[in-house]
Formats: C-alpha cells, structure tokens, sequence
C-alpha cells in the first residue's frame, strides 16, 4: 500500500469485494472464500487499510449483496455494515440501490424472485465530503423552490440550488400554476445502470458505468480513486475515461490481464513491469497465460506500469486535461 499510494491519498474508494463462500475465483490468485459468520474478521483490515489512505473528506462505496442458502437471505452484509459504523468509526452516509435495467440474471426460485437491485454502501471518515451533485443532475419539469416553509418543496425532483439564483439555473420554460417549473435536478438514491458482461473470466464485473457515476458526484478531475478488490478493472477505467488518477490492488494475475486490456481502450502505451522493465505480455507468456498486447496505468512521471509483488498491484495516473 504504501508502494503504490507513494504518499498520496485517495479521494474515492469504490470496491466490490468477493462474495462470502459463493463465487470461484481465479484459483491461481491463493485466494479461498471466506464464510459469512468469519466475513467481519477477514474485512477488519481492509477497512483500517482504507480508513489510512482515504483523504479527510474523502467517500468510501461498498458495493455487496448477500447470498440466499436453503431458502434464506445470509446476514453477513447487514453485519458488515454494522461493524464498520459501530465497531470501525466510519460515518455510514447512505444506502442507494443499483437497479439493474436489464432486471438481472433471470432465475427460478421456490419462495422469492430474482435478483435486479444491489446495495451500494456509502462510507465516510467526517461530516463534510466533496460533493458534486451537479455533475450527475438532469432537467425535470417537476421542481419546486426549495424552503422549509413550503411543503411542495419535499416533493419533486429536487432543485439544484434555491432562489431565483437557483431556479435560472436551470430555467427552461414558464412557471406552472401550482409553482412548479423546468429546473436542474439530483438523481435519487436509485441508480438504474445495465449489468455489464464479457470482462474475460471474471465471474462478478460490476458495470463502469457504476462507478462514473459516484466519480462525477463525489470528485474532481485529477482526485485520486482507489479498488482495493480491483478485479476486471472497472474502477480502473472510469478513473482512466473520467481523468481521475486510478490505483488498484488485485492478487489474481489474470484479473489483472482483463484489467489492463480493458485500460488499454482508453490510453495507448506498453505496459511495463515496475521491478524489472518487461512487458504484460512478457509476465503473461512466463506464467503460461496468453495474453494481446495492452496497455496499462500511468505512474506520476507518465509512464505505465503495473507493480509486482506479494498482491498484484498497479495504478493508473494521469492528470486533469
């Protein structure tokens, strides 16, 4: 961590860590599933890992949602989100709902209906954190001046500032009878984003169009974001396409190949081994794994490299255009 952060801090945490005893992941990474009643324990340290690079007003997501055994929802995450408020001193800010506009994975069950929705858990060291939400606002014909005294004001979409200031931000058309008018908007707590497939091998890829979204509410261009369970790279990417600077831990090797492919539709460079200058492919061809040339992140001198170690690691760097 230290390695990789280099002093830095991170502005965003956005991960989606393994699901507990669910999933198979890449049997070369060492990895073996955790079970639900150990899950808190295991997490402890990635939550005091985060706490230490995380920025003062810096947000932390958790995307995660429990399995169902025998007919019966797990309880692991509810516990989760517990420990890191009541036992770890994170401030737990919100809990929005990803809803799947493809509606899921289609499936049969005898006693519930399938999964379309997913938690994403919003963390936070102190009250105050950069917020943004004019970056992910939209034009509604449904808003209302904003005021304590006027009860229309709870209703709606929601403006984007107040005032005669904040209505001509957005102004588009004449005012209606009852008060209401064409104005900027905040997106509700409910994201509605398509699933989103065919990132090599991993068995759980979370959309990149997920993260671009809590990256334009929650930091600026050349902020640095950080996945401590990188996967197929899609924190990575929309920190690449957003301008942000990207860093990432993954243990397995071929997550990381889909990772650096993905980052190469967004850049253009070789990547380059940090401790000995060779190439991805290079690395790939002596672990026997095929891989296309890609390119990888860029380091703070504008370089792309992708560091080796104990875990895996690499970031993406580049700055604010």
């Amino acid at each position: 961590m230290a390695r990789l952060f280099d002093g830095a801090q991170a502005n965003m945490v956005f991960t989606s860590p393994p699901y507990a005893t669910q999933r198979e992941y890449d049997p070369l990474s060492g990895f073996q599933p955790v079970r639900p009643e150990e899950y808190c324990n295991w997490f402890r340290d990635v939550a005091r890992n985060v706490a230490a690079v995380l920025a003062p007003d810096g947000s932390y997501f958790l995307n995660i949602k429990e399995h169902a055994e025998d007919g019966e929802r797990s309880l692991y995450v509810k516990d989760l989100v517990i420990a890191h408020q009541r036992q770890w001193g994170w401030r737990f800010v919100d809990e929005l709902c990803w809803r799947k506009t493809d509606n899921g994975v289609p499936g049969g069950w005898n006693n519930r209906f399938k999964n379309a929705w997913e938690p994403v858990f919003h963390f936070c060291r102190q009250p105050q954190i950069k917020f943004r939400p004019k970056e992910v606002s939209h034009m509604s014909e449904d808003c209302f001046e904003y005021s304590a005294n006027n009860p229309k004001s709870t209703s709606g979409s929601g403006l984007l500032g107040t005032g005669a200031r904040g209505k001509a931000a957005g102004q588009a058309g004449p005012d209606t009878d009852d008060g209401r008018f064409t104005g900027l908007a905040r997106p509700s707590n409910v994201i509605e984003i398509r699933t989103e497939c065919g990132q090599g091998s991993h068995s759980a890829p979370f959309p990149r169009a997920l993260v671009e979204f809590f990256l334009k509410a929650f930091s600026d261009a050349g902020d640095v974001v950080f996945d401590p369970f990188l996967g197929s790279g899609s924190t990575m990417a929309a920190a690449e396409a957003l301008g942000r600077t990207g860093l990432g831990v993954e243990i397995s090797p071929a997550y990381c190949d889909v990772a650096l492919r993905r980052i190469a539709t967004l850049s253009g460079e070789p990547p380059v081994l940090a401790a000995t200058g060779q190439s991805i492919a290079e690395v790939a061809s002596e672990r026997g794994a095929a891989i296309e040339p890609a390119e990888s992140p860029r380091n703070r001198d504008g370089r792309r490299i992708l560091h080796n170690g104990p875990a895996p690691c690499y970031g993406s760097r580049r700055k604010a255009g």
